[in-house]
């Protein structure tokens, strides 16, 4: 038995509209650049956590960590699946402006998030930064789109979108475990050996100020536990892997206190979208990973900086995983580049309690294999909503976050408007707008 315990090159007239590009305001000065984390649960359901809360699941890390930080409960990934939030997380632009605008399958071994992209960790490393990915990549099968050629330093992990967590191999049945570019053979529980190399990381880096992205697979099918190399596609199964997850995010940050560097890290913590069927727990929100429904891209949302942020505050604010690129670089207090578009906004002083963030827009497209296209667009405190039937709803989700009723009939003006805000934003993000034209007045 284990001893763990068991479980620009243009600033368009868009990003005005969204609220991109916004500044930073009232950041005071740090004596030195901090510590970067990022933890990003995969397929975790917006239920899932005791901060949410979950009446099954043990989660006391993630807890505590709620009740050290910021907890912001409007928060959302970019995409209803892994690789497009991924992609807009770490560069801060839209998946679609990349072209990662879906899933890159295990059989699609010629694909990857182009190299003429900026990611956080190369923006980063320009300023002094350590960088370490340890976990899930899924943006590139090739070497040539591995994250050792994309700005990480350190890369212990996997490319595909799932492995065995034992076995280490992929849906295909190829083995996909790597150290930097060569193949790595080890027996450890995939949670445990993200956990253990990212403490390692701490320890080799922690005299100059780091980046850390740690992508968990955790709790993504195959459903096994610490102890269990059969998986079983059970709510049971499912509490053990996010519980050892909990634990493990848990070892991370006491290894953070015990280098005494919590006062000088700033951690963030989300999922990479909804939970699945049968076993995720997506509550109080309607649908699940895949859908462009609230259950499929709204993620529970920490930030915690000892010492910078207030502990146990609750925000309302709208924000997205892409708003982790501005907000990272205004950590390191880095300028943004001004040689392409930025969508997502840094929301550094909301964290502080010094401002809050003006009404934005966020949207939101999805194409599942041989399915029509999702769209989705919240704004305001308003969706718009056109499923993967062809079916448009339009929902008040300031009154309504269960999408329940759909006013799409009754406020067909309202329906008009977000439509023509939609196709604006979707030509922008496509590249299609042949010159930056004057968006549909706010």
């Amino acid at each position: 038995m284990s001893n763990d315990p068991a479980p620009v090159t243009r600033r368009t007239a868009l990003q005005a509209l969204a609220g991109a590009q916004i500044a930073v305001r009232g950041t005071r000065p740090r004596p030195s650049k901090p510590n970067i984390v990022i933890l990003l649960a995969d397929d975790l359901g917006h239920g899932d956590v005791g901060f949410t809360g979950c009446p099954d699941i043990r989660t006391p890390h993630l807890d505590q960590l709620a009740a050290e930080g910021v907890r912001f409960t409007h928060a959302y990934a970019n995409g209803p699946v892994c690789s497009p939030t991924r992609a807009a997380l770490l560069t801060g632009q839209y998946q679609q402006r990349n072209g990662v605008g879906d899933v890159l399958y295990a059989d699609q071994r010629d694909r990857g998030l182009p190299l003429k992209a900026l990611l956080i960790p190369e923006a980063l490393k320009q300023h002094g930064y350590a960088t370490g990915l340890f976990g899930k990549w899924h943006l590139g099968y090739p070497k040539e789109f591995f994250p050792t050629r994309q700005g990480f330093d350190e890369f212990i992990g996997f490319v595909a979108g799932n492995i065995d967590y034992f076995a280490h191999t992929d849906r295909l049945g190829q083995r996909d475990l790597w150290k930097r570019e060569e193949a790595l053979r080890d027996r450890r529980y995939m949670t445990r050996l993200i956990a253990d190399e990212s403490i390692a990381f701490i320890d080799r880096r922690r005299d100059q100020p780091f980046f850390l992205y740690v992508p968990f697979s955790a709790p993504h099918a195959p459903f096994q536990g610490p102890e269990d190399k059969k998986a079983a596609g059970n709510r049971a199964m499912y509490r053990k892997m996010v519980e050892y997850l909990d634990f493990s995010i848990g070892r991370i940050l006491d290894h953070l206190k015990k280098r005494e560097l919590e006062e000088n890290t700033v951690v963030f913590f989300m999922s990479d979208n909804g939970g699945v069927p049968g076993v995720g727990r997506n509550a109080p929100f309607r649908g699940f990973k895949g859908s462009l429904w609230e259950g499929g891209i709204r993620t529970p949302f920490l930030a915690r900086w000892k010492g910078e942020f207030p502990a146990g505050v609750s925000r309302p604010e709208v924000i997205a995983g892409m708003d982790l690129f501005s907000t990272c670089l205004a950590a390191a207090q880095a300028p943004l580049p001004l040689d392409r578009a930025i969508d997502g906004v840094s929301f550094l002083h909301v964290c502080r309690g010094e401002d809050t963030l003006p009404p934005r827009m966020l949207c939101f497209n999805y194409q599942a294999p041989n399915q029509p296209a999702q769209r989705a667009m919240v704004r305001r405190g308003w969706k718009y909503l056109l499923d993967n039937k062809g079916q448009e709803y339009l929902f008040h989700l300031d009154k309504d976050e269960g999408e329940t009723e759909n006013l799409a009939a009754k406020e067909p003006e309202r329906l008009a408007e977000m439509r023509e805000y939609y196709e604006f934003w979707l030509k922008d993000v496509s590249g299609t707008l042949v010159k930056p034209a004057a968006p549909p007045p706010d």
